[in-house]
């Protein structure tokens, strides 16, 4: 009986662990903070305010959204509209480079369209 009991301990023990192993990190979310760089790949999937890029060499697209422009909506802010113009002229599988940066997600800073598909 005390072997199920030690043994039920060291369960729970493994379990807090584990579960505390898989809690975010403030300090990891603060360190993407700043980051920049350049990725071209293909675009997977788009709306009206972000783009999706398979980066060359990746196995998952990933998410950019433009930079908010302008303050409060009421004040007429919003997305970066040269941004979001681009990504509205952007065909799907078309090939990209994108120059961005985190703030609270990736932000596409540049989108240039390398080549679009069939050409």
């Amino acid at each position: 009986m005390s072997h199920l009991l030690r043994l039920a301990g060291v369960l729970a023990l493994a379990l807090t662990v584990s579960a505390a192993g898989r809690a975010e990190d403030p300090k990891k979310k603060d360190a993407d903070e700043g980051k920049k760089g350049t990725v071209t790949g293909i675009v997977t999937a788009k709306g009206d305010n972000w783009i999706e890029v398979k980066a060359d060499g990746e196995e998952k697209a990933r998410r950019y959204m433009p930079n908010w422009k302008g303050g409060l909506p009421k004040d007429g802010g919003g997305p970066d509209k040269d941004i979001v113009g681009t990504i509205k002229e952007t065909p799907l599988k078309a090939r990209v480079r994108i120059e961005w940066s985190f703030e609270e997600r990736p932000r596409v800073e540049k989108l240039e369209v390398l080549k679009k598909e069939g050409k």
